[in-house]
């Protein structure tokens, strides 16, 4: 029997006498004898191991057919998220692109600010009316600083409503305007789960943040209101920024914040490392970097928190599919990002379309606009491709799991902007999900 060899293989040594494999496509993982994966993976040798072969081929590791089959299903996975036809499902809106913070690394350095009026509010309400052809729609409201325009999410939630379209929605804030009052909006607006970034503790997130509001202490302003709003029953994600290269901090604003609030079930900690192309591609993190960012995933992971949301049918992963594929970042996913599906965009507060959030407030990155619909152009179609915009993606072992890479940081700062930050510390993700599967 002749078998292709899977390109989508994480290999290591496992001590002296044994490989430790991975596949990127289907998550199965394995050990096999040194002298087997040498004849099989190195010299060819099916035939002398066809039941082995047979399982390999079951898990992903070989597979029967032309040699580009697997690098084919791949690209239909894509063209099936590119051209599903559902009308607009999820739609991220930035009702302001002001913001009461001052934060150094804010991606949005350099966009247009402003608040959305009620006139631009009602256009982009009649746009998702329009096109909101299954009358479910998923809503994230971005900005800016979303809570600074309460009345505009007000606004075209109300419409949404009461043109018979059932909403539930995520709010992406600093946290620093919400009150009880907010919350009970929060409970209108059927927010099932806000983001609020931290930035260190004390008086350096107060120094980072740069607030322009006069609140005495808001650090713990901040503390008192993700308290507020996990005890009003919705889940809060608190994403901790840091420097690649500095562990210590981020330790300590992790571990104080599962002290304060990890006994609460809705809490979800991770880790983030600051996006910060000018100083070094953060894709290309060196042996500390990279040994760093595994620390700050293992801390999360430790700690109990794990993320769910990373299992997709159209990709066959394993039965041993486990959540810690999500945190570790090993979890196969059928795009780059959804933004690739022709009736996914991000509003800005001028109502302009977009395709992701990085490009909001820059209307050399717009794609058309709520009154006059989307527009095809290079932008929409830089996103909206099953194809790869370099053809190196296709014989990377990382493409099942980036699907080739961040458009957005692509088209900002160059290809080698595009790769996930775990291509670089695969291996020891690998080992570490091992150890994980293995109860050890």
């Amino acid at each position: 029997m002749k078998y292709n060899i899977s390109k989508y293989i994480v290999v290591q040594d496992f001590g002296d006498e044994e490989k430790l494999l991975y596949s990127t496509l289907s998550t199965s993982i394995l050990t096999m004898d040194k002298d087997m994966y040498h004849g099989i993976f190195e010299e060819q040798e099916f035939d002398k191991y066809s039941d082995e072969c047979k399982d390999l081929c079951d898990m992903g590791f070989l597979f029967e057919g032309k040699s580009d089959a697997q690098l084919n299903e791949l690209q239909n996975i894509r063209k099936e998220i590119v051209d599903a036809e559902h009308g607009i499902t999820a739609i991220t809106i930035a009702p302001t692109m002001d913001c009461n913070a001052r934060c150094f690394y804010c991606f949005e350095h350099g966009a247009i600010k402003g608040t959305m009026t009620p006139e631009t509010a009602d256009q982009v309400s009649r746009f998702l009316i329009d096109n909101c052809t299954e009358k479910e729609l998923y809503i994230s409201w971005f900005g800016g600083e979303p809570l600074m325009a309460p009345d505009i999410i007000d606004r075209i939630n109300n419409q949404l409503l009461d043109a018979g379209i059932n909403i539930e929605s995520t709010v992406t804030t600093n946290g620093i305007l919400i009150s009880p009052e907010m919350v009970e909006k929060f409970k209108s607006w059927n927010v099932i789960r806000v983001q609020i970034t931290l930035d260190g503790l004390g008086e350096e997130y107060n120094r980072i943040k740069n607030y322009t509001l006069d609140i005495k202490d808001p650090f713990e302003r901040i503390m008192e209101n993700i308290e507020l709003v996990i005890k009003s029953g919705i889940s809060v994600h608190l994403r901790v920024n840091y420097r690649s290269t500095d562990y210590t901090k981020v330790n300590e604003t992790m571990s104080y914040l599962h002290n304060r609030f990890g006994q609460y079930d809705k809490l979800y900690l991770y880790g983030a490392p600051l996006d910060l192309p000018q100083i070094k591609g953060y894709s290309e993190f060196d042996s500390d970097e990279g040994d760093i960012f595994l620390r700050v995933l293992e801390d999360s992971l430790m700690n109990g928190y794990e993320n769910e949301e990373l299992n997709f049918a159209s990709l066959k992963v394993s039965e041993d599919y486990n959540p810690a594929l999500g945190e570790l970042m090993l979890a196969p996913f059928p795009a780059n990002c959804f933004m690739v599906n022709k009736d996914r965009y991000v509003i800005d507060d001028a109502g302009l379309l977009y395709k992701c959030q990085k490009h909001l407030g820059k209307p050399q990155f717009s794609c058309g606009n709520v009154k006059e619909g989307p527009l095809k152009n290079d932008i929409y179609y830089h996103y909206v491709t099953e194809k790869l915009h370099d053809e190196r993606c296709g014989e990377c072992r990382m493409l099942p799991i980036c699907q080739g890479g961040c458009n957005a940081n692509r088209l900002l700062y160059g290809h080698k902007f595009a790769c996930p930050p775990s291509k670089s510390i695969i291996e020891k993700l690998v080992l570490k999900y091992y150890h994980r599967v293995a109860g050890e």
